[in-house]
Formats: C-alpha cells, structure tokens, sequence
C-alpha cells in the first residue's frame, strides 16, 4: 500500500488507484482506475521525472 505524497517512475506499476500527479511546475495529473496498471509517460514537454499520489480512489 503507497501513502499519499510517495512518488513513481512513468512505467512502474500504480500501487493504487487513485489521482497521480507530476512533480513539474505544470502539476499534470493522472487518474488511475485499477492499480497495477503501468503509470504513463509524462506529458510532451514536462520537465518532471515522476508522478506522486495524490489521492486515492476504492475501486467499485
């Protein structure tokens, strides 16, 4: 179980459902429905190397 502000890799497996946000100054996010699926790249241009989770979200 990942704790809210742990941080990931594009491509690591999403420990959690929930929202991931990008550690650039953009604040991208990304939401995850299952978790373990692969976390995605970054967006074209984001100066960012990992996406933090901000939240997560039960599965129904």
């Amino acid at each position: 179980m990942a704790d809210i502000g742990d941080s990931f890799k594009p491509g690591e497996r999403a420990p959690e459902s929930g929202f991931y946000q990008c550690d650039c100054a953009n604040s991208h996010r990304w939401s995850t429905d299952v978790a373990g699926h692969p976390l995605p790249p970054l967006p074209q241009g984001c100066s960012g190397s990992q996406w933090t989770l901000k939240e997560r979200r039960p599965v129904a």
